[in-house]
């Protein structure tokens, strides 16, 4: 059950990454979070916007920056039956996230870094280079996950 939760925290980060919520959000609503003008699609200012939302909302103390504490908090959280094992191995995922966030290691990570960590997971997405990542972009590097592009297990 965990590697599951940890693949998808991975996919979360890496593009929630693309924000570390833009292809959560974008898989688990259909792109409508995301896709702002209802296009279909995401585009770079579309895709910034998310991850100013998902900082925001990170920033739980407002003071323009997430600390390891806010990250952590602001993660996924382990299913009920979670091991000792499991929660070891999402302590040390977190972790290993804010490390690579953290440009300058002063132990928080600056909307600038957070943004910077996460911008190249959007041009990943974009695989045609149009600007845009579309559904079937999403779909493409992700998978299937039901019809209207929501995560299913």
């Amino acid at each position: 059950m965990f590697k599951r939760f940890i693949t998808a925290g991975r996919r979360a980060v890496m593009v929630g990454g693309t924000s570390l919520m833009l292809v959560a959000t974008a898989q688990a609503t259909g792109l409508t979070s995301a896709d702002t003008n209802q296009d279909g699609k995401i585009s770079r200012a579309e895709a910034n916007a998310a991850q100013d939302r998902a900082f925001t909302k990170l920033d739980t103390n407002g003071d323009g920056t997430v600390d390891e504490k806010e990250f952590d908090a602001g993660q996924p959280g382990l299913p009920a039956d979670a091991t000792e094992q499991d929660k070891q191995r999402r302590h040390q995922v977190i972790a290993s996230w804010f490390k690579h966030m953290d440009a300058n290691g002063d132990g928080k990570i600056s909307r600038s870094e957070y943004r910077k960590a996460l911008q190249p997971y959007f041009d990943r997405l974009d695989t045609n280079g149009d600007g845009y990542i579309s559904k079937d972009e999403l779909r493409a590097a992700f998978g299937n996950r039901g019809n209207d592009g929501g995560a299913k297990q």
